[in-house]
């Protein structure tokens, strides 16, 4: 795996948010963590190594960049945002690592998600994507996610 494809937050988490134990930071550390997780993954299979290939791989830049381990409990939070990924095929790892990470604060922090079970969605979805991936580097493609995320057709979490 190449380490510059390591998304950038999860250096400054690890060295600030993940000493710290407050929810916020514990949600910071978990998407940051899903976000990777999902930028590695699309590498290996950007790179047509199967699916198991895929996950084993982003499995050891998990283990080499957070010192949390992922043991099987962690794998199987990690899930949802592999399958996330997956129907969003053909974005760089950091547009989808972008997404992941966006989403995920969305569902943990303010309980939203896009619906992308929603036929109707799954396109606004790409052209979103496409729009912000148009904006070249991956700071300016995690900028324009970050910003019109909310703008997206979102669902409630139900409690």
């Amino acid at each position: 795996m190449k380490i510059a494809l390591l998304w950038p937050l999860a250096a400054l988490l690890v060295s600030g948010a993940a000493r710290c134990a407050t929810p916020d930071n514990a949600s910071l550390l978990f998407c940051a963590r899903a976000a990777l997780f999902a930028e590695s993954f699309t590498e290996g299979t950007d790179a047509n190594k199967s699916r198991q290939e895929s996950i084993t791989g982003a499995v050891a830049v998990l283990n080499l960049t957070f010192k949390e381990k992922v043991d099987d409990e962690t794998l199987k939070l990690l899930f949802p945002w592999i399958a996330l990924a997956e129907k969003l095929p053909g974005y760089k790892p950091y547009t989808k690592g972008s997404y992941v990470a966006v989403s995920c604060m969305a569902a943990l922090g303010q309980a939203v998600y896009v619906p992308l079970q929603q036929d109707e969605v799954l396109p606004q979805v790409r052209n979103f994507l496409d729009g912000c991936e148009a904006k070249g580097s991956r700071e300016a493609v995690g900028q324009c996610i970050k910003s019109g995320f909310m703008a997206l057709p979102l669902a409630k979490l139900s409690k």
